[in-house]
C-alpha cells in the first residue's frame, strides 16, 4: 500500500496545513467510533496516522458508544467552538428492571432487580413528559470536575459529590418496546446531555429503575452516519482513499451566511481588526457568524456581528460592523 506520510497526496496535504486553504487539510473527518475505545483514544490513533497534531472532536462519546465522532483537522479544530453546540441524535436500548451506579451497563447494581410492568401507552405518555427543557444532573461517574478531579475518580472511590445540574433539552424522544425488559429508544437533543440519566430518569418513572445498555450516535449537527468511515478503514486508508472522505471547513459551516469581501477588508480581518461591510444582511442581529469568503470562494474566516456602526463610524444603514473571530 502506499506509504500515507511521504506520498506526493500526503505531502500536499502538510502543505495545505501550513498555507491554510481549504480545499484540504483544514477541515473534518467522521469516525464511526467502535466500542470500547474513548474519543481521546480515536482522535489519538488518527493524529498517529496522519501525522498531524492538531486534531480534535466535536462531542465525547463514552466507551460504550459507537457512531458518529466528527474530527477536526488542522486549522479547524479552531472552528469546533461553533460546532460543537449542535443538536444530536442518538439510537439506543435501555434495559429496564434495575438501575446501576453508572447509568448503564457498565456499573453495578443499585437496586433489586424487578419485573416491569406497563403498557406501551403508558411508555409513550413518560416518554412525552421528558421532553423540552429541563435540567438534567449528570451522573456521578463522569467526565464532570469537581474542585479540579473528575467525578468519575471520586465516584470510584465512594466519595459522593454533588454535582450542579445543568439545563438540557430534548426535543424528540420516542420509545419502543422490544421485550418485557428492553425499551429500543431515538432522541434529538442538546449538547451536553447525558443519554444514561435519560435512561435512569425512565426507571425513575416507571418505578422499575432502568439502565442504558446500548447507544450508537447518528448523527451531531449537519455530521451524520452516512458520512462516517470506521475507524480500522480510516488507519488502513491511504491519504488518496482518505479524501474521498474529508469534508472542508467550509462545508462544514454551510450554515452560516457568508460574506465576499475585497483585499482591503480581508487585510482588516488577517489582522483581527474590526470592519463594516455593505451588505444586505443589514438587520441582522448582533452576535449572528458570519463566513468570510475571498472573491475566489476560499473561506477567510469567520467573523461576528457586532452591534450596528455608530454614526461616528458610518451613516449608511447598509452596512454592518464586525469582529473577527477566527481567521485563517
Amino acid at each position: 500500500m502506499e506509504n500515507c506520510f511521504t506520498s506526493p497526496v500526503f505531502l500536499d496535504f502538510q502543505d495545505f496545513l501550513q498555507n491554510g486553504n481549504d480545499r484540504m487539510g483544514n477541515g473534518f473527518f467522521v469516525i464511526d467510533k467502535p466500542q470500547g475505545l474513548t474519543s481521546h483514544d480515536v482522535v489519538q490513533a488518527v493524529r498517529s496516522h496522519l501525522s498531524i497534531r492538531r486534531v480534535g472532536h466535536l462531542g465525547t462519546l463514552d466507551p460504550m458508544a459507537t457512531g458518529v465522532l466528527p474530527l477536526a483537522v488542522g486549522k479547524a479544530t479552531r472552528l469546533i467552538q461553533f460546532l460543537i453546540g449542535a443538536l444530536k441524535v442518538y439510537r439506543g436500548t435501555i434495559r429496564l428492571g434495575f438501575s446501576t451506579d453508572t447509568f448503564d451497563r457498565e456499573g453495578r447494581a443499585t437496586s433489586a432487580p424487578s419485573v416491569p410492568d406497563f403498557s406501551p401507552l403508558q411508555l409513550q405518555e413518560v416518554g412525552q413528559q421528558m421532553l423540552g427543557e429541563q435540567l438534567q444532573i449528570p451522573p456521578a461517574y463522569s467526565a464532570k470536575k469537581v474542585g479540579g478531579i473528575r467525578s468519575y475518580r471520586l465516584a470510584r472511590q465512594g466519595i459522593e459529590v454533588p454535582l450542579a445540574a445543568r439545563r438540557v433539552n430534548i426535543e424528540q424522544l420516542q420509545f419502543i418496546q422490544r421485550q418485557a425488559n428492553e425499551v429500543d429508544f431515538d432522541i434529538h437533543c442538546s449538547a451536553g446531555t447525558y443519554v444514561r440519566s435519560v435512561a435512569h430518569e425512565l426507571g425513575k418513572r416507571m418505578s422499575c429503575g432502568a439502565h442504558l445498555s446500548s447507544l450508537r450516535r447518528i448523527a451531531s449537527g449537519d455530521f451524520h452516519l452516512d458520512r462516517a468511515i470506521s475507524l480500522d478503514s480510516f488507519l488502513a486508508s491511504n491519504c488518496t482513499e482518505l479524501t474521498n472522505h474529508f469534508i472542508s471547513a467550509n462545508a462544514a459551516l454551510r450554515e452560516l451566511p457568508e460574506l465576499e469581501v475585497d483585499p482591503e477588508i480581508q487585510n482588516r480581518l488577517k489582522h483581527g481588526h474590526n470592519f463594516n461591510v455593505r451588505t444586505r444582511h443589514s438587520q441582522t442581529k448582533p452576535g449572528t457568524l458570519f463566513r468570510m469568503m475571498s472573491p475566489l470562494g476560499e473561506l477567510l474566516g469567520v467573523a461576528e456581528v457586532l452591534s450596528p456602526p455608530s454614526a461616528e463610524e458610518i451613516s449608511d444603514n447598509m452596512q454592518l460592523h464586525f469582529h473577527p473571530k477566527v481567521v485563517f
